[in-house]
């Protein structure tokens, strides 16, 4: 499939202006800081103003994106759910990886000029979930991960909000996936790696399908399952990247951000017709709620219109050039000559037949130079 993923080319990122009101009950709130200057912290909300975006993001802008490292490496991206929880993608855990050698950073925004207020703890617990295969593109490529201990919420370190399993988020809804991946294919994002945005529509699952069934790969298939998402552009160029995995899609609905999806995979970084694929976080509310009791899941409901993709993968279009595209006709025709419009078998006879009064023409004039 030619990847898991993480970021390439980045576009223009969301302006975020969160209100002071309450999105959501205090069943998902949770306090930081000191008893004289406590603050109520709901899911999904930065504590910052307006964000006017670029390709990198700003500190404290996306406080849920966390940084798995193994053997101190970055490998994956995650999402924090709880003070102890996060979410992430099953295949960052390969079984031949000890578990005892991942650390989580939290509160990170450029890996390579850390600031004092990040915290770094270790993994104890990794629960992947069972329909996992350790296949690439595999059903189920979703795992919890258990810090060793909990971690205080502050200004660059909150939790993202859970769509209860009945949320759904329809087409043409601008997301914004984040991440320290790759910037191309074979390319690393270039120190101080700065946490990078790309806001991306979600496409609706039928047109995915039809995208990634143009010029398929026989040796290297694709399926797209009923708990996977798609968000990205037709046209390819920006897209998610190797070393993004794991990491947050994240849909912003009402005041505050919901983890619609979770960095999975995709053909290729920004290949037309290959838009990015993600773990659809609904299809798994109820399995987090078993095993992490405490995550609070949010019954929110967008509220944006599905777009029509019409057009965006029609039977009459192709994402490589005809033949004889681009041939101007000749005065006097109608159109250029395409292979399908060749006479079937009587063709070659009917040129021959044309050229016999040339033929007869030239046989004529050479018996008269020979007399």
């Amino acid at each position: 499939m030619g990847r898991w993923l993480a970021l390439r080319s980045f576009g223009l990122a969301l302006g975020l202006m969160f209100a002071s009101g309450a999105f959501l009950s205090c069943s998902h709130c949770a306090v930081v800081g000191e008893a004289s200057t406590r603050e109520t912290v709901l899911c999904g909300v930065p504590s910052m103003g307006r964000i006017v975006g670029g390709t990198d993001a700003q500190s404290g802008q996306w406080p849920w994106q966390v940084n798995l490292n193994f053997d101190g490496h970055h490998v994956c991206g995650g999402t924090l759910i709880t003070p102890q929880w996060l979410v992430t993608a099953a295949h960052c855990f390969p079984p031949v990886n000890p578990i005892d050698r991942y650390e989580v950073t939290l509160g990170a925004f450029q890996l390579k000029n850390p600031t004092p207020d990040i915290v770094v703890k270790q993994v104890v617990q990794v629960i992947k979930h069972p329909e996992f295969t350790d296949d690439e593109g595999s059903k189920g490529d979703i795992a919890l991960v258990k810090l060793k201990e909990s971690v205080p919420y502050t200004r660059t370190i909150r939790p993202v909000c859970v769509p209860a399993s009945s949320v759904s988020f329809p087409k043409g809804m601008k997301c914004t996936v984040t991440g320290w991946g790759n910037v191309l294919t074979s390319t690393s994002l270039p120190s101080p790696m700065t946490l990078q945005q790309l806001e991306v529509p979600i496409i609706g699952m039928d047109t995915c399908k039809c995208l990634y069934n143009r010029n398929p790969d026989p040796e290297d298939p694709h399926v797209l399952h009923d708990d996977m998402l798609c968000a990205g552009f037709a046209e390819g160029k920006k897209d998610a990247c190797q070393g993004d995995s794991g990491g947050p899609l994240s849909c912003r609905v009402g005041n505050a951000w919901v983890l619609a999806g979770v960095v999975s995979w995709g053909d290729a970084c920004g290949a037309p017709n290959r838009p990015g694929v993600y773990i659809r976080t609904s299809a798994y509310s109820d399995w987090i709620k078993e095993n992490i009791p405490e995550v609070e899941l949010s019954e929110v409901k967008p509220n944006v219109e599905p777009v029509s993709e019409e057009g965006m993968c029609s039977n009459t279009t192709t994402s490589r050039p005809g033949l004889y595209d681009g041939i101007q006709p000749s005065p006097g025709w109608n159109r250029p000559i395409v292979p399908s419009k060749f006479p079937p078998e009587n063709g070659a006879p009917s040129a021959c037949m044309a050229s016999l009064p040339l033929l007869l023409l030239v046989l004529l004039q050479s018996l008269y130079y020979l007399l």
